[in-house]
């Protein structure tokens, strides 16, 4: 059971790398993004704040059991963060690969700081976008804590107790826009630090938050 974590995340590097060597020219398969620094975004960057509520329930009977929000257990801790993304470029032009850098902080019974680096993958071509537009994304990354809490030791089912500072950060989210105004989104995410079943740390799982947040591209 364990290998098979590892074997999704194999073919989610496979499938980034094959899609990094198709060749420019295929305009119709890949739209690339990418612009210098001092280059303008041109509607591809984008900044994002965010606030949120600790989750304790666990993250895999959520996905798997379909457990609604309304029905998680929820823990006496918050979170406020924000970050910044770039989209790097466009797949069969229904799907856009990000990146993301971000920083946030705990409060509650959870006081430790966060940063994170990570790529996403987002699903632009809801059938409804030209009344409610959709996307929904998942994140494949890395995610450093400055410390490691009681609540993450509880929840790392390690013998004794334990935790690690860096984790993988898996926060899936889903975005809604008015069509008249993509630019301006309201997000969905469930925050979330992973030990991708122990393969990144050792530990099971790291602290969730349920958040709220907005985003604007520019």
């Amino acid at each position: 059971m364990r290998r098979r974590p590892l074997g999704v995340v194999a073919s989610a590097c496979v499938f980034l790398l094959g899609c990094l060597t198709l060749p420019v020219s295929a305009g119709d398969v890949v739209d690339w993004r990418w612009r210098a620094p001092a280059q303008p975004c041109g509607g591809d960057c984008a900044g994002f704040l965010f606030m949120g509520k600790a989750v304790s329930t666990n993250v895999q009977d959520i996905f798997f059991k379909v457990i609604p929000p309304w029905n998680w257990s929820y823990d006496a801790s918050g979170i406020v963060g924000g970050a910044v993304s770039r989209r790097i470029f466009t797949l069969f032009k229904i799907f856009d690969i990000e990146g993301e850098a971000g920083i946030a902080k705990r409060f509650g019974n959870q006081n430790e700081g966060e940063v994170w680096g990570a790529l996403y993958l987002r699903y632009t071509a809801f059938p409804w976008n030209d009344f409610l537009t959709t996307t929904a994304a998942m994140s494949i990354g890395l995610n450093y804590a400055t410390g490691v809490s009681d609540f993450e030791k509880e929840h790392s089912k390690l013998d004794p107790p334990g935790g690690t500072h860096v984790m993988h950060y898996f926060s899936p989210e889903i975005t809604f826009a008015l069509p008249e105004h993509r630019d301006r989104q309201l997000v969905l995410r469930l925050h979330h630090r992973s030990g991708a079943y122990g393969i990144v740390s050792g530990a099971s799982s790291g602290a969730t938050y349920m958040s709220v947040g907005v985003r604007s591209w520019f």
